[in-house]
Protein backbone atom coordinates (compact mmCIF):
# COMPACT_ATOMS: atom_id res chain seq x y z
CA UNK A 1 0.00 0.00 0.00
CA UNK A 2 3.42 2.35 -0.01
CA UNK A 3 3.00 4.46 -3.40
CA UNK A 4 5.88 6.32 -2.47
CA UNK A 5 4.39 9.81 -2.42
CA UNK A 6 5.07 9.91 1.61
CA UNK A 7 8.86 9.17 0.93
CA UNK A 8 8.83 12.13 -1.45
CA UNK A 9 7.38 14.60 0.57
CA UNK A 10 9.50 13.75 3.01
CA UNK A 11 12.77 14.43 0.35
CA UNK A 12 11.41 17.31 -0.48
CA UNK A 13 10.33 18.96 3.10
CA UNK A 14 14.03 17.45 4.19
CA UNK A 15 16.01 19.85 2.26
CA UNK A 16 14.38 23.46 3.02
CA UNK A 17 16.46 25.04 5.34
CA UNK A 18 15.16 28.24 7.42
CA UNK A 19 16.20 31.54 6.57
CA UNK A 20 16.66 32.29 10.49
CA UNK A 21 18.80 29.90 11.06
CA UNK A 22 21.04 31.15 7.78
CA UNK A 23 21.16 34.86 9.25
CA UNK A 24 22.03 33.20 12.96
CA UNK A 25 24.72 31.31 11.23
CA UNK A 26 26.31 34.42 9.64
CA UNK A 27 25.63 36.60 12.56
CA UNK A 28 27.76 33.54 14.60
CA UNK A 29 30.58 34.01 11.80
CA UNK A 30 30.32 37.73 11.87
CA UNK A 31 30.89 37.55 15.87
CA UNK A 32 33.85 34.88 15.37
CA UNK A 33 35.82 37.03 12.95
CA UNK A 34 35.56 39.82 15.21
CA UNK A 35 36.99 38.14 17.84
CA UNK A 36 39.88 36.54 15.91
CA UNK A 37 40.51 39.81 14.84
CA UNK A 38 41.38 41.16 18.30
CA UNK A 39 37.99 42.54 18.77
CA UNK A 40 37.95 45.71 17.82
CA UNK A 41 36.65 48.85 20.09
CA UNK A 42 33.10 49.15 19.57
CA UNK A 43 31.97 52.89 17.93
CA UNK A 44 30.92 55.70 20.26
CA UNK A 45 27.06 55.02 21.68
CA UNK A 46 25.97 58.01 19.62
CA UNK A 47 27.01 55.87 16.30
CA UNK A 48 25.38 52.49 18.22
CA UNK A 49 21.83 54.49 18.20
CA UNK A 50 21.98 55.07 14.10
CA UNK A 51 23.34 51.29 13.85
CA UNK A 52 20.30 49.83 15.61
CA UNK A 53 18.11 52.05 13.79
CA UNK A 54 19.41 50.79 10.35
CA UNK A 55 19.53 47.53 11.30
CA UNK A 56 15.99 47.49 12.23
CA UNK A 57 14.74 48.78 9.30
CA UNK A 58 16.60 46.10 7.43
CA UNK A 59 15.13 43.40 9.46
CA UNK A 60 11.65 44.98 8.85
CA UNK A 61 12.22 45.22 5.44
CA UNK A 62 13.10 41.41 5.24
CA UNK A 63 9.80 41.01 7.37
CA UNK A 64 7.88 42.84 4.70
CA UNK A 65 9.11 40.97 1.78
CA UNK A 66 9.10 37.72 3.13
CA UNK A 67 5.28 38.07 4.01
CA UNK A 68 4.36 39.32 0.84
CA UNK A 69 6.21 36.23 -0.84
CA UNK A 70 4.68 33.51 1.52
CA UNK A 71 1.28 35.10 0.17
CA UNK A 72 1.66 34.49 -3.06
Amino acid sequence: MNDGTHDETMNRESTHRAPGLGILGVIALAVAAWGLAGGPSLPDAADLGWIAVGVGVLIGLVLIVSGARARC
